[in-house]
């Protein structure tokens, strides 16, 4: 059955599971469209375009928004720091200065960019490492569980019953990740693990249909589609589509998808020096990456830009769109389901482009642009507008595009002077948050 566009935007309601604010989870819901339900910046030449930071030397990962006028923010410990721990804060929306900190939390050794999530039922849940915490608006922990591997986590789902499903990561080869699914009152687990074939690194994405839930995790080479029905999560073994065909020291494996416009959209090449350094200890993250290492990528080939139908798993797109060998990303794209217009980069050789996915099927290329984004990006479908960060000459700005012509809106400094994969997220009023290691910021329009 197909879907109308509202049906089908994390943006166009509240979410069935999670709590009804424009920006409750990373990436604004569990399609990782990235699309806030707040307003856009609707910048002209005439707006002022500011910026606030907060230098607080932590690993800063995300902003989540609760009730109105409430965000929160997630964390850990900087990589170079002995002590392993995550964090939550609630802040100030303007100032950015701390009003409540939780503990600190213990990770289980690991340091790596977990995640946090407003659940409907008004309790945060924060994961970081192999963790998983509930804590309510003070930031008092409420709730704690030691999840089953001895992995780092990378965040939640929340389904439409409150269930938390999560997924742990894994470097090697031959390891293989597996599902868990928690009930949120006091975070018991429901049922066994469910095993993935393969070795996963990126983030899980959940779309709803009218046939049911299902759950896309992407593989070493093979994006994978579970369906989730009352704790229970099953394989479905008619979308298994191979995304890696080349041998791994030319084609590297993809991070998190976005869900939208019938397709899953997703890069290639997400394997660097960084993620062989982080992922050489158990527990993650012992050894800490030269400077640098995170653009040097371990994929011969130029970037790519997927797109697998959603129905038909044989149906699969790629462009592209750089050229440049050596491609390498640790973030995912973003895709505007309203123009048709995916928005698609190559942080390791420092390129951002659009391209049109046309009725026909298939890509052509819009506009692109040197720039070096790592980060998870925010889109505004009302207004056409994409906020991007762009890490130059040692210094992090953010730039906000039109996605149409991609013309430059607006473009701060953020003073970070550390480009990583963490993510922005939308604010209350014509503003973005931004987190990076060792600084957070807040861009907004006067």
């Amino acid at each position: 059955m197909a879907q109308s566009y509202n049906e089908t935007l994390d943006s166009a309601a509240a979410i069935p599971g999670y709590y009804d604010s424009p920006w409750p989870a990373e990436c604004g819901g569990p399609r990782r469209q990235k699309a806030p339900r707040s307003r856009g910046l609707a910048v002209t030449p005439e707006s002022e375009v500011k910026q606030t930071t907060r230098v607080n030397d932590e690993w800063n990962v995300m902003m989540v928004l609760r009730k109105p006028g409430e965000v929160f923010m997630m964390g850990n410990n900087h990589i170079d720091s002995k002590e392993k721990y995550g964090f939550l804060e609630r802040i100030d929306p303007v100032t950015l200065e701390t009003l409540a900190r939780s503990p600190n939390l213990d990770t289980g050794g690991h340091t790596w960019c977990g995640g946090v999530v407003v659940h409907e039922n008004g309790y945060l849940y924060l994961n970081n490492g192999n963790r998983c915490f509930k804590l309510d608006a003070d930031c008092n922990v409420l709730a704690e569980r030691v999840l089953p591997q001895d992995s780092a986590y990378n965040s939640f789902l929340i389904m439409a019953d409150g269930s938390l499903v999560m997924k742990n990561m894994e470097h090697q080869h031959d390891g293989i990740s597996k599902f868990v699914v928690l009930e949120p009152d006091s975070l018991e687990q429901v049922g066994e693990e469910v095993a993935i074939p393969e070795n996963s690194m990126g983030r899980i994405a959940m779309d709803t249909t009218p046939e049911g839930q299902f759950i896309y995790v992407p593989g070493r080479d093979t994006f994978f589609r579970f369906r989730y029905e009352a704790g229970v999560l099953t394989m479905d073994e008619s979308w298994q589509p191979i995304y890696r065909t080349g041998p791994y020291e030319e084609q590297t494996f993809s991070w998190d998808s976005c869900i939208a416009g019938g397709g899953c959209y997703f890069l290639d090449n997400g394997d660097n020096e960084a993620m062989t350094a982080i992922f050489s200890t158990r527990p993650f993250g012992q050894r800490v990456p030269d400077r640098g290492a995170p653009f040097r990528g371990l994929a011969s080939s130029p970037q790519k830009l997927f797109r697998i139908d959603l129905q038909d798993a044989k149906n699969i797109d790629h462009i592209a769109p750089f050229g440049s060998p050596r491609g390498n990303i640790f973030s995912p794209p973003a895709f505007d389901p309203v123009r048709n217009i995916g928005l698609a980069f190559d942080t390791g050789n420092g390129h951002f482009g659009a391209v049109r996915y046309t009725e026909q099927g298939g890509f052509e290329k819009l506009w692109s642009r040197d720039l070096r984004i790592s980060m998870q990006m925010v889109l505004f479908i009302d207004t056409g507008e994409i906020v991007v960060n762009d890490f130059q000459n040692g210094y992090d700005d953010l730039v906000v595009f039109d996605i149409e012509s991609g013309e430059e809106k607006a473009r701060v400094s953020t003073g970070s002077q550390t480009a990583n994969g963490m993510f922005l997220s939308t604010g209350w009023n014509r503003d973005v948050y931004y987190c990076s290691t060792s600084s957070i910021a807040r861009m907004y329009v006067e």
